[in-house]
């Protein structure tokens, strides 16, 4: 276009050249930059009622002096490339050619893939002061829906212990790794690591939670429908090991409780009848509460023979003579008596041996005793009750559905695929112009 523009008659700068040297400026030159050019092409060169100034005009003329341009290259006659025909068409660029190649991909290169699918679902027993009547009747009586049991087994499938569990049954590069797999879609490291074999695991196993009925939907794709069912069973029975294990942490979470007090009641109760053993073998008793019936029961007899000695000896004055041998003799009998009694009194009331201080120290270890065995009878009834709770609250995965073997690719799909791929392409490429647009606006 340069070159075009500087050699063109029709131009103020091909008639600046054209005209002669003759040391004054041209009057074209002169003109005001708002007029018309003075020179201006031939009538010859014009094409009929078509205007000197109009781009055919100038071709024209360009035309007739093509032998003098014979040696000079242009840049309207080189030959447009790929770049710039891409350049021209974005919509085919940025739509076109990507759905294009991908459809040639799905359609000629991608290896079909295999869905196997089952269904299952994780109910808990209800408390027995839940129950009602009508569920009883209808056969369902104490089993309910756990919301929080199904997304703890959710979580648990799709966790880097489930990969590790399956893969020690299961050869998951293999599954998802085959020699006929295509490039794109298989697994891509031939030896990935935890995290990125869960990441593709994640990719390929699925696993959604009906919020309404309580059913959880797993998915599982591979490249073979066996591999797909083998996957699907394994993550199924580890669904129920799981299960069953949180069965029994739960069982021995209500329970743990329970067997710790039931411990301290026995050692408690074994505690007391250790000092109660000490205490006789100290005492040389067996039962100080004899001992003190027996002590009681001598000072009683001592009191009253000297009772009744008082009362003999004041019969026996009234008609003897005061120095009386019998007189004398029973004085001496009930001062006998009443130091016996006041010496049993004293044996009862010693200090450290006395049978007062045992028999409270005796009834103190056997109270003891008899709260360990309570507390013990308790604790034991506590248990049976707290195992029974834990019996109730069991909670069980109920398989629906079992997983199927496939005998059809449902994925990739290639003609659904393709009209994907060009839906959201489209719609991209619509939101960019739309936003390139109103940037220009804003611009002007």
């Amino acid at each position: 276009m340069r070159i075009w523009t500087k050699l063109s008659p029709n131009t103020n700068t091909s008639s600046t050249r054209a005209a002669p040297a003759t040391g004054r400026e041209p009057a074209t030159m002169r003109a005001p930059a708002t007029r018309a050019p003075a020179t201006r092409a031939p009538a010859t060169l014009r094409a009929p009622h078509m205007p000197a100034t109009s781009p055919a005009a100038r071709l024209t003329a360009g035309e007739r002096q093509r032998p003098l341009l014979s040696g000079m290259p242009s840049s309207r006659a080189r030959r447009r490339g790929l770049g710039d025909y891409f350049r021209d068409h974005p919509f085919l660029t940025w739509v076109m050619l990507p759905t294009l190649i991908a459809a040639v991909y799905l359609f000629f290169f991608s290896a079909p893939q295999y869905l196997s699918e089952s269904r299952y679902t994780v109910r808990a027993q209800m408390p027995r002061g839940q129950q009602n009547v009508g569920g009883e009747i209808l056969g369902t009586a104490g089993f309910v829906t756990s919301p929080e049991n199904i997304t703890s087994v959710r979580d648990f499938l799709l966790s880097y212990d489930a990969v590790r569990r399956v893969r020690e049954e299961i050869d998951l590069l293999e599954a998802f790794r085959p020699s006929f797999a295509d490039p794109v879609f298989r697994l891509w490291w031939e030896n990935p690591t935890a995290e990125r074999l869960r990441q593709y695991f994640r990719w390929q196993v699925s696993v959604t939670i009906d919020a309404s009925t309580g059913i959880t939907d797993l998915r599982v794709w591979s490249f073979r429908p066996t591999d797909s069912q083998q996957i699907s069973r394994r993550l199924l029975t580890l669904g129920e090991e799981v299960v069953n294990e949180m069965n029994f942490n739960i069982r021995e979470e209500a329970m743990r409780s329970s067997r710790i007090e039931q411990q301290r009641a026995e050692e408690r109760l074994l505690s007391a009848q250790a000092a109660v053993t000490v205490f006789r073998q100290t005492a040389q008793s067996v039962d100080p509460n004899q001992l003190a019936g027996i002590a009681i029961g001598t000072i009683g007899q001592l009191e009253s023979d000297a009772a009744r000695a008082r009362s003999d000896l004041q019969t026996l004055e009234a008609y003897a003579r005061a120095n009386n041998p019998q007189i004398q003799n029973m004085r001496n009998r009930i001062q006998g008596l009443e130091r016996q009694a006041v010496l049993e009194r004293s044996r009862m009331a010693a200090a450290g041996t006395g049978i007062t201080e045992q028999l409270a120290a005796f009834t103190r270890l056997t109270g003891e005793v008899d709260l360990a065995s309570q507390q013990l009878a308790a604790a034991r009834i506590t248990l049976d009750r707290a195992n029974g709770d834990a019996q109730r609250q069991q909670i069980f995965l109920l398989r629906i559905v079992e997983p199927n073997l496939a005998e059809r690719s449902l994925f990739p799909l290639p003609y659904w695929a393709s009209l994907y791929v060009f839906a959201s392409l489209s719609l991209l490429y619509g939101l960019a112009w739309l936003v390139l647009a109103g940037m220009r606006e804003h611009a002007r």
